[in-house]
């Protein structure tokens, strides 16, 4: 099955500063374990990076986390947008893929609006429930945050698999 993996906004500037991502090294580990097999498995890595003019994905934030390692070789696309899609680059790079795995973070923002952006475009969209994450909400706890975009997206006819199935 032709797939390529996109990891969205997993940059410096959400793991440090005033308020970083809890649970966040957990989730670079599971993106970490994500890349590694994808390259392994010789598909394409592709990573989204947003442009936040002044906050934290601004400056020395912007930077993929360097736990990732991107590859020079892989494509990133910039947005600034919550929707990857809105970056009219991305599509022509996902054309001909049977299933396009993201993950990352934000679970409840950019996560979520790229899966349904990339549905909206018919692409072969599906979120590793358990690779992405977000900060806490209201009374919600970021996992319970996560639990319910997950929800969501299924509710919207978006797949879901998980790090497990991704690795079998």
């Amino acid at each position: 099955m032709k797939t390529t993996l996109v990891i969205i906004d997993t940059q410096v500037g959400a793991f440090t500063g005033d308020w970083p991502m809890p649970d966040g090294d957990e989730l670079i580990t599971a993106c970490q374990r994500l890349v590694a097999h994808a390259r392994a498995q010789g598909w394409p890595v592709l990573w989204v990076q947003h442009h936040e003019p002044g906050g934290p994905m601004d400056g020395a934030g912007f930077a993929i986390d360097p736990r990732l390692a991107p590859a020079a070789d892989e494509p990133r696309i910039l947005k600034v947008e919550p929707d990857a899609f809105s970056n009219a680059a991305l599509a022509p790079l996902l054309a001909g893929q049977e299933r396009i795995l993201l993950a990352g973070l934000q679970s409840d923002c950019c996560v979520q609006a790229t899966a349904l952006g990339g549905q909206r475009r018919a692409m072969p969209v599906t979120v590793v429930a358990d690779a992405h994450h977000t900060w806490p909400q209201n009374e919600l706890a970021a996992p319970a945050v996560r639990d319910r975009v997950n929800q969501e997206l299924q509710e919207a006819g978006i797949p879901l698999t998980t790090m497990t199935e991704v690795l079998a």
